[in-house]
């Protein structure tokens, strides 16, 4: 009993340094921070601080800070008027040039043009054009299927996605979106290593919401490999509440598909 005392506090006090950091990213978001001040914030080493912080988010600290700055320019992006100018600075970037070709990089589209997607949002729409979800042919590759469960009452839409990185960002190697949970395919995947992710949206009133997922339902983030045609790693999903852990969603999920299961 002692030893699981000690398991239980230690887990504790790894979450309780994790999420100071968090919350001090989230306060500064345009402060420069570098490993050695998140562990210090965190009371650990940077060795071991990097190595807590990834056991508890799945993502280097660094990592996750960079996400936060491009969710935050992502939401002042859909839901302000301020110019890119002054959001670069704002969410902690020195060139607007660094952070244009970031943010593209990342979500798939310049910051303009996510913000004319989103203030031209007519209600019930698709959340970008079809020739933008359009993925390059790919050679045939293997199926994915798996399952999701949603919380009881859950009523909308279920975009899963499978990412080459430990971090829903960009467009996904293959997706597919289900209403209200079950089953879902996954087509033409490659060989290789990628992380498994569903973000659940509730059929939103206003457009624009389909761009932002903070209080999105979220799952997923186990690795998935494919040797030979066969899938490695666990293809059930469980929806639930977002908690201050998770890395930001950095992508457009469309709120209609062609093909919806």
């Amino acid at each position: 009993m002692g030893i699981t005392v000690v398991r239980d506090s230690t887990l504790r006090s790894h979450y309780e340094s994790v999420e100071r950091v968090i919350t001090m990213m989230r306060s500064q978001i345009d402060q420069p921070m570098t490993l050695q001040q998140m562990a210090r914030i965190g009371s650990a080493s940077p060795y071991h601080f990097n190595r807590t912080f990834r056991q508890v988010t799945g993502v280097p600290p660094l990592q996750f800070l960079y996400a936060l700055r491009l969710d935050a320019a992502k939401r002042l992006l859909t839901q302000t008027h301020k110019k890119v100018i002054d959001i670069c600075y704002e969410v902690g970037y020195n060139s607007v040039g660094t952070f244009t070709r970031r943010f593209a990089d990342v979500l798939g589209v310049s910051p303009t043009r996510l913000r004319k997607l989103a203030h031209s949002h007519p209600r019930g729409a698709s959340s970008a054009p079809a020739d933008e979800l359009r993925r390059p042919r790919r050679k045939p590759g293997t199926s994915i299927a798996g399952y999701i469960t949603a919380p009881g009452g859950f009523r909308g839409l279920v975009a899963v996605g499978l990412f080459t990185t430990s971090i829903p960002q960009g467009k996904p190697v293959s997706c597919a979106v289900v209403k209200d949970g079950g089953e879902f395919l996954l087509k033409k995947v490659p060989a290789g290593d990628y992380y498994l992710f569903a973000v659940g949206l509730t059929l939103p009133s206003d457009g624009s919401a389909c761009f932002d997922y903070a209080n999105a339902l979220r799952a997923g983030g186990q690795p998935i490999h494919i040797v030979d045609n066969i899938v490695q790693g666990c293809t059930s999903l469980q929806l639930r509440p977002p908690s201050p852990f998770d890395p930001p969603v950095l992508l457009v999920v469309p709120q209609e598909q062609p093909g919806l299961m």
